[in-house]
């Protein structure tokens, strides 16, 4: 057999070599396991998480095949004819299988996309039932096409999709014309992607779904403003903004200004504890907080654990995840229908923090280097009307008088049965871990009961302590936990 680079080989009539044999029973052992996967049921996921974990780790070790056979700098056993032979036979496949589905009159489908083994093809004003019946013809027909063990297979449907680029796509995905309820199926953007945060792939994924089932560009605009308007208020856990990316010191130029955010705040840790150093390609987690007028990135990132605690100077930069990390990641994909992302923001009207939510006053005074420490805070903790920097309260909540106490008071009591409810959740989990000698200090970046005791925490000290100076009750002594 000739291939295209001009390279002999015996038919496996002849000698069957060592590598045919061992990719085979690779690939047939991974169909195996992808099609015991298809036959668990929805309450089997830990399974399916094992049996794909599987599959994948089979699929790598069949693609790292022509790493090994074109590595000839530190390769044992390097064959340059072999690897191209490799990539010429699968470009002149992908190339005659993309030929015939463009010339076939019945289909009437067009090839959009095609990349080393895979290929896309547009079946205008068809169901996805059609659509189906179409692709397994066309499996078929190239299939017959090509010496065995090469075969076309037809994998899904996507009606409808979203194709950004080369391996970036996104859509509601069919396997069987028998399915009737589509599965949300994405591919290299940002809601499968591990460097990001949370709350870029989640809005995201929510503003793909109501945009695939509603095909309304106008409700998911007015989904996205009332999405920003909770950011912008600090009504969304702080566990979303979190960033974990890894870092690989050692790697990096000697230059601090060319450090990534991970590695800025590795090296903060190492310098208060030179036993914190990172493992290699250990993920670290940081967030991005408000800085001086015209900081660096770099200047802006601290660990999750620092903007937590009570008397923390930070505060959360959520204009920068919306304008730096939401809008571009969302533009590139509702851009390809006209959307003007950045517009929508400009229309909306800005939010306003709670006050419980802001910078309070108590911070050390060594501390207070930034304008924001002496203005954020001049609200009224009822209506959040602007107030004089010596007061608390406007003048309408002042003339209330005993309304105005009952309504503080009781936010009190509220927070303080949040606090209790959230430390009997920790109590359980952890063994007491408002009692350090009795349980381990929680640290967990995992769990969602640790952002949200350390908010309760943060309300409960700033209404206190304003209830306490107006002369509400002596004074209230917050267990922290």
């Amino acid at each position: 057999m000739l291939t295209p680079n001009g390279v002999m080989y015996v038919t496996s009539k002849i000698r069957k070599g060592v590598l045919p044999r061992l990719l085979e029973e690779i690939l047939s052992t991974r169909i195996m396991v992808k099609q015991a996967m298809k036959k668990l049921t929805p309450s089997q996921q830990v399974l399916s998480r094992i049996f794909n974990a599987r599959q994948l780790a089979l699929k790598l070790i069949a693609n790292v095949t022509y790493g090994y056979t074109a590595a000839g700098f530190g390769g044992r056993m390097p064959c340059a004819e072999l690897a191209d032979s490799i990539v010429q036979c699968g470009r002149r496949t992908l190339e005659t299988a993309i030929s015939f589905v463009n010339a076939h009159e019945e289909w009437k489908g067009r090839v959009i996309y095609g990349d080393t083994d895979s290929m896309f093809v547009l079946l205008k004003g068809r169901s996805a039932k059609e659509a189906l019946l179409i692709g397994q013809e066309i499996a078929s027909v190239i299939t017959s096409m090509n010496p065995y063990p090469v075969a076309l297979k037809m994998e899904k449907v996507y009606h409808p999709c979203f194709l950004l680029t080369k391996k970036r796509y996104v859509g509601y995905s069919y396997e069987s014309p028998a399915q009737t309820e589509p599965s949300f199926d994405a591919k290299g953007i940002e809601t499968v992607r591990r460097d990001g945060c949370g709350v870029v792939s989640k809005t995201l994924e929510q503003s793909l779904r109501l945009y695939f089932e509603l095909q309304d560009i106008f409700k998911v605009k007015v989904y996205l403003q009332r999405q920003w308007t909770r950011i912008l208020s600090g009504r969304i856990s702080l566990q979303d903004f979190v960033f974990a990316k890894e870092v690989r010191l050692g790697t990096y130029s000697a230059r601090a200004s060319s450090l990534p955010p991970a590695a800025i705040v590795a090296m903060k840790a190492m310098r208060a504890d030179p036993r914190a150093e990172p493992r290699y390609a250990e993920r670290i987690h940081y967030v991005v907080i408000h800085g001086e007028p015209g900081a660096c990135l770099v200047d802006m990132v601290v660990d999750p654990l620092d903007l937590l605690q009570i008397d923390s100077p930070f505060r959360l930069n959520d204009l920068y995840y919306i304008t730096k990390k939401i809008i571009p990641a969302l533009q590139r994909v509702f851009g390809l229908v006209g959307a003007d992302l950045h517009q929508w923001f400009l229309e909306m009207p800005r939010a306003v923090r709670p006050t419980t939510s802001k910078r309070q006053n108590h911070a050390p005074n060594g501390q207070r280097n930034r304008i924001y420490y002496y203005y954020l805070s001049k609200h009224c903790i009822l209506c959040g009307d602007l107030v004089q920097a010596s007061t608390r309260l406007c003048e309408k909540c002042s003339r209330k008088g005993p309304a105005v106490a009952a309504a503080v008071i009781g936010r009190t009591s509220k927070l303080e049965r949040d606090i209790q409810h959230l430390a009997a959740i920790c109590d359980h989990c952890g063994g007491g871990d408002w009692i350090v000698e009795s349980g381990v200090k929680c640290t967990s970046l995992a769990c969602s009961v640790f952002y949200e005791r350390h908010k309760v925490q943060k309300e409960l000290n700033a209404v206190s302590t304003v209830a306490t100076e107006v002369g509400f009750y002596p004074s209230c002594m917050v267990q922290w936990f």
